[in-house]
């Protein structure tokens, strides 16, 4: 069932688009009042390239002529590699060549893009002019991925249990075995590496690392170079921050704010004419702003009035530990009101307010939107990400539940007010908290999530989860998950529990997370006398989706979280339209 107000409120906020940052003078952007992403020229309205289906990602020639793109039919993040003519909007696809966010590279002279085409299995070369195609088989122990750097680019090649090594193509030069490597950049003569947790610059020609930067309270997010030039965006202490660093030293650091209020960079780039932040917030829609314009040494202007307000809470978990929640309310809220309370809390990624549709339309709907940054989360620096990992995995289960007994405690909501929800690792953690404490909430959405941890090796990419949740060799293991697990804490709770309402939502195109485990929960939730749904999104996957398949989905979530409440929907607000 969806709400009508609440589907109108959404609609009106999905109206704003979603553009992507400038790269050789092109952006991967989705316009206002499009469904779809396409290609466009950086300050043009017209498309160079929208298709039907999916663009994983793009990379456009030095010469502007050809943008290299994956592409997908479905939402399932599976793609063929193809060429774009910049000038005619013609396509050329290479079905054969199977990729997945594989980076792409192009010659000096765009005459060759090239790649690793992981789903292919195959070192690819593709003729820009002839469109001849040469491929070479990649051994199936190895991963191997071309990044920019050098006369012809740098090798990245990953064996398991390995360091990753990089090469120069040009000269064969080792350029260094890295733990990890999250990105490779050229930085002026130099390669720029990103291993996960430091920056370090080395010489192409001779292996000679330039220098190393690293600030330990620091998750870096993203990274851009011009030149010698670095921007760095990252999370430190729960907030979005921007550096800049050149030679090894930071030049500038600041907390990112927009028109005098907080928000997110969400990414940075670097194009001819200088580094470019994707800044949003939670009822901020995201806009590409000028680095120079966020690093400025000004007082911050005064923020306009806003239909909302977003403020930053602490609350005490059962073993002391301080789990921050930042909360959007409707600007003049008082009490106790509807809240949904998400969070993700895995695999170190930060759980930062950005924006969503689904927020705005709800605090026009006179609810709160809260996000805890439980441990096991990229929030908070190492440790923080390490005391929700592996055998710890039941902390970041006990935050969610000790922020939600804290906004009680607040008075900004109350248990028959409060909704969980989660997607993915998040799903996981906000169907666990649930069943582990029923009385908590009123009601639980979980998606596209893998509910029954005993069996995670059922999923497409459940073998890359194994260590998130505890490896093999850990004491116990098989006992501790059962205790965190959802499916088998639905199977464990007592007879006559009152239990939350609960919907599972699985995504119809989903190539990541199987829908076995989100049934099972609820057929296990039916039989105990529970209210229990399955959802299939329909055209929706775990990665990018058009803004159809999210308007559906959204409009799901907020309508459950209005019934389950019992809340009733108002007229959809106007305010924050003027942004």
């Amino acid at each position: 069932m969806t709400v009508p107000a609440l589907d109108a409120a959404l609609a009106s906020w999905e109206r704003h688009g979603r553009p992507g940052l400038p790269d050789r003078g092109f952006a991967l952007s989705r316009l206002p009042g499009r469904r779809r992403r396409g290609i466009y020229r950086v300050g043009g309205t017209a498309p160079v390239f929208e298709p039907d289906g999916h663009i994983l990602r793009m990379a456009p020639s030095p010469d502007g002529r050809s943008i290299a793109v994956q592409l997908a039919d479905r939402a399932d993040e599976d793609a063929a590699l193809a060429v774009v003519d910049t000038a005619t909007g013609a396509l050329r696809t290479y079905p054969e060549v199977r990729c997945r966010y594989d980076p792409m590279l192009w010659s000096a002279d765009s005459a060759l893009v090239e790649l690793a085409a992981g789903g292919s299995r195959r070192f690819v070369g593709l003729d820009a002019a002839t469109g001849r195609l040469r491929t070479w088989a990649v051994p199936p122990d190895v991963r191997l991925r071309l990044f920019p750097g050098g006369a012809r680019g740098v090798l990245a090649e990953s064996r398991p249990g390995r360091p990753t090594v990089l090469t120069d193509r040009a000269t064969g030069t080792r350029l260094g075995a890295f733990s990890a490597v999250m990105r490779v950049l050229a930085a002026g003569d130099d390669v720029l590496v990103h291993d996960g947790a430091r920056l370090h610059a080395v010489d192409p020609r001779s292996g000679t690392p330039r220098w190393s930067w690293a600030d330990p309270s620091l998750r870096i997010t993203s990274i851009a170079a011009r030149g010698t030039d670095v921007l760095v965006a990252g999370v430190r202490a729960g907030r979005s921050v921007l550096l800049r660093v050149a030679q090894g030293a930071v030049t500038a650091d600041r907390a990112v704010a927009y028109r005098g209020g907080p928000a997110v960079a969400t990414e940075v780039g670097a194009d001819a004419d200088g580094f470019h932040v994707l800044v949003e917030g939670p009822v901020l829609p995201p806009r590409v702003v000028a680095a120079d314009r966020l690093l400025a040494q000004r007082p911050a202007a005064t923020a306009p009035p806003a239909f909302a307000r977003t403020d930053r809470h602490a609350v005490t978990a059962d073993d002391g530990a301080r789990v921050p929640v930042v909360v959007t309310s409707p600007a003049g809220a008082t009490g106790p009101t509807p809240l949904i309370l998400t969070c993700y809390g895995g695999f170190g990624v930060p759980s930062l307010p950005t924006f969503e549709p689904t927020v705005p339309a709800w605090i026009a709907h006179g609810g709160r939107y809260a996000i805890a940054q439980i441990r096991g989360g990229g929030e908070h620096g190492a440790a923080w990400r390490e005391a929700g990992r592996g055998s710890a995995k039941a902390r970041g289960i006990g935050d969610l539940a000790a922020a939600a007994r804290g906004l009680v405690s607040a008075g900004l909501t109350r248990p028959d007010l409060l909704v969980l929800a989660g997607a993915s690792h998040g799903g996981v953690v906000a169907a666990g908290c649930a069943f582990e404490s029923p009385g908590l909430c009123a009601g639980v959405v979980s998606t596209a999530a893998p509910l029954d941890l005993l069996n995670l090796g059922a999923h497409p990419l459940g073998r890359h989860w194994i260590g998130e949740f505890g490896g093999p060799d850990d004491g116990g293991r098989a006992e501790r998950l059962r205790r965190i697990s959802p499916l088998h804490r639905a199977r464990e709770l007592p007879a006559g529990t009152a239990l939350p309402r609960f919907l599972g939502i699985v995504l119809d195109e989903d190539s990541r997370v199987v829908a076995d485990d989100t049934q099972a929960v609820v057929d296990t939730l039916r039989r105990a006398g529970g209210d229990a749904a399955l959802w299939r999104a329909p055209g929706t996957g775990h990665g990018g989706n058009h803004l159809d398949s999210l308007h559906r989905l959204g409009a799901t979530v907020l309508s459950f979280a209005a019934i389950a409440t019992r809340s009733t929907p108002t007229t959809p607000s106007t305010a924050g339209k003027g942004f």
